[in-house]
């Protein structure tokens, strides 16, 4: 795994984890993995049968949001974003 900025995780079984660790909460944080400076907070899209088919995402300035303050101000629109994304499909 390259590493993108001196953040970026490259350990496989960390990874692992962490991915194991957003599926159980719901939503991902990047926090200046793939740029510096750069934050990003994304929730998976699931189809009627519960499968992610896509996923919405929110990246501010690392300046502008802390990891908190984006799980407690960004995350509750992002899932409803989602949400409203989910009902429409359900009618696909």
């Amino acid at each position: 795994i390259r590493a993108n900025t001196p953040k970026t995780m490259t350990d496989r079984q960390a990874l692992a984890a962490r991915v194991a660790d957003v599926r159980r909460a719901g939503y991902a944080i990047v926090d200046e993995e793939l740029e510096l400076g750069l934050r990003s907070i994304a929730v998976p899209v699931r189809s009627r049968t519960g499968a992610v088919v896509a996923a919405v995402n929110i990246s501010t300035q690392s300046a502008r949001f802390s990891c908190e303050e984006m799980r407690e101000i960004l995350l509750p629109p992002l899932l409803e974003a989602a949400a409203k994304i989910e009902d429409l499909l359900a009618f696909q």
